[in-house]
C-alpha cells in the first residue's frame, strides 16, 4: 500500500491574501494501517479561523482513528459485507439508535469523540490566541463580538471532513459535508463509497460546527476481504473545477494510470503543479487531495482503466456525431426552403457554424481515442473512424447574383463549395 496527499491555496485566496483553508493528511504504518484525510475549512466571513479548525480536525481524526483501530472488537467488522450508513435526519431515526447494532454504536462513539475533542481544542486555541491585528482589521464587528463572547465559537473554526481507513482485515470511511470521495475496485469500476448527503448543495454543507453534527456523519465499512484498489478524497474545490462527476473520475483515472506508468515521484510532482492550475481555470477555490492505493493491484487493473477511458471517449464521440448530424439536418431543411430570406440566411450560418464546431470537437476526441487505442492495443491498434468522419468539404457563404421575378437583379447569400 502507498499513499499521498497535497493541498494548496486557491486562486481567489491568492487574490485576497487569504490563507489556504484546506488540510490533507495520509499515512501508512508498519502494521498496514492506512489513513487518508481531507478537511476543508469554510470560506465565509464568519469562519475566519476555519484553516485552524481544518488542521485541528485532521490531527484529531488521525489520532482517534488509530485509537479506534487499536481498541475495537475486530469481530464487529471482520466478515461484514459492504455496508453504507446515511446521515440520521429524522427524530424517529435517531430514537432507533437505542436499538442500533454494536458496530454502529462503535462508530457513533468515534464520531462523538472527534467532535468533542475538536470543540475542546478550538476553545483552548481561542483562549490562548486573541484576535490578531489582521483579524481585528478584517473581521466584521458582529463576528468579532461572537469570538470575544465565545458565542457559537465553533462556527468560526468550522470545516467539513472525510476520511478513509484501511487495515489488513477491513476498511471503513466516513464523511461529513461536501467534497467527493471516489473509490475504484479491481475491475477499475468507480463509486462514491460513502452515501451522499443531499443537504450539501451549492454553497450549503453540513459541518463539524453544526449543532447536529453527530447525526450528520455518513459512513461505510467492509470486512469480507474485498478492498478498493485506490481511494481518492478531494475537497469541493476539486469537484467544482471539473463540473460533471465523470470528469473528476477521469482525472483520478489519469492519476492512477500515471502512478503505474510514470511512478510515484513523477505523478506527485504533476499533481503539485496541476492543482493550482485547476484552481485558476476552475473553481478558484483551495484544492486538496489525499489517496491510498495498492500499487500491485493498480498495475493489474491498468488495461481496465484504459478500456473505461475508451468507453467514455466513444460515448463523447457519439454525442458529438449526433450534434453534427442534427446541424446537417437543419442545414438541409433551410437549403430546401431556398435560403433567400434574411432569417434563413442567419439560421444557415448558425447551422454551418455548429457543424464546424462539431467537427473541430470531434477531431480532438479522435486524437484522444487514438492515443488510448494505442495504449491498449500497442502497435496493433487501428486508428478510430466512423461513418460521420472528422471533416467535410468546407462550405462558405458567398454572394451570388440571381434574377428576381419582379425586383430585377439582386444579391443574396448562398452556400458555395470552397476549392
Amino acid at each position: 500500500m502507498k499513499c499521498f496527499d497535497f493541498h494548496c491555496q486557491g486562486e481567489s485566496h491568492k487574490a485576497t491574501d487569504k490563507v489556504c483553508q484546506d488540510f490533507s493528511y495520509s499515512h501508512i504504518d508498519e502494521d498496514g494501517l492506512a489513513i487518508a484525510i481531507v478537511c476543508d475549512g469554510h470560506g465565509g466571513k464568519r469562519y475566519f479561523r476555519s484553516d485552524v479548525g481544518a488542521r485541528f480536525a485532521t490531527e484529531i481524526i488521525a489520532n482517534n482513528v488509530k485509537e479506534f483501530v487499536n481498541n475495537i472488537d475486530e469481530t464487529l467488522l471482520v466478515g461484514q459485507p459492504f455496508t453504507q450508513q446515511a446521515a440520521i435526519q429524522t427524530e424517529i431515526a435517531r430514537q432507533d439508535f437505542r436499538k442500533e447494532r454494536p458496530v454502529d454504536k462503535a462508530f457513533r462513539q468515534l464520531f462523538a469523540s472527534i467532535i468533542g475533542q475538536w470543540q475542546q481544542r478550538i476553545e483552548r486555541h481561542a483562549a490562548e490566541n486573541p484576535l490578531n491585528e489582521k483579524e481585528n482589521a478584517q473581521v466584521e464587528e458582529q463576528y468579532r463580538k461572537e469570538f470575544l463572547s465565545g458565542y457559537k465559537l465553533e462556527k468560526i473554526y468550522g470545516c467539513t471532513l472525510m476520511a478513509y481507513v484501511s487495515t489488513p482485515k477491513y476498511w471503513f470511511a466516513f464523511h461529513l459535508g461536501d467534497g467527493k470521495m471516489i473509490s475504484f475496485d479491481k475491475e477499475a469500476q468507480w463509486k462514491e463509497p460513502v452515501l451522499w448527503d443531499d443537504r450539501c448543495f451549492l454553497n450549503k454543507t453540513t459541518s463539524i460546527c453544526d449543532s447536529e453534527a453527530l447525526n450528520e456523519f455518513r459512513y461505510t465499512y467492509q470486512g469480507d476481504g474485498e478492498f478498493p484498489i485506490a481511494v481518492f478524497l478531494g475537497s469541493d474545490g476539486m469537484d467544482d473545477s471539473f463540473g460533471e462527476e465523470a470528469n473528476l473520475v477521469n482525472f483520478y483515472v489519469k492519476v492512477a494510470k500515471s502512478l503505474v506508468t510514470d511512478g510515484f515521484d513523477a505523478t506527485f510532482t504533476d499533481i503539485k503543479e496541476t492543482l493550482p492550475v485547476l484552481s485558476k481555470r476552475g473553481s478558484q477555490d483551495d484544492m486538496s487531495v489525499a489517496c491510498v492505493y495498492d500499487e500491485a493491484r493498480l498495475e493489474e487493473a491498468l488495461p481496465k482503466f484504459i478500456l473505461w477511458q475508451i468507453a467514455v471517449t466513444k460515448a463523447d464521440i457519439l454525442a458529438v456525431n449526433r450534434k453534427i448530424e442534427d446541424a446537417k439536418d437543419r442545414r438541409r431543411r433551410l437549403e430546401a426552403m431556398g435560403g433567400h430570406a434574411e432569417k434563413e440566411q442567419i439560421e444557415l450560418r448558425y447551422a454551418q457554424s455548429d457543424i464546424a464546431r462539431g467537427y473541430a470537437e470531434k477531431q480532438q476526441l479522435v486524437k484522444k481515442m487514438d492515443i488510448l487505442l494505442k495504449e491498449y492495443y500497442g502497435d496493433a491498434f487501428v486508428p478510430y473512424q466512423d461513418e460521420v468522419g472528422i471533416a467535410e468539404k468546407e462550405r462558405v457563404l458567398d454572394w451570388k447574383m440571381i434574377e428576381g421575378s419582379s425586383n430585377g437583379i439582386r444579391l443574396v447569400l448562398v452556400w458555395v463549395e470552397k476549392e
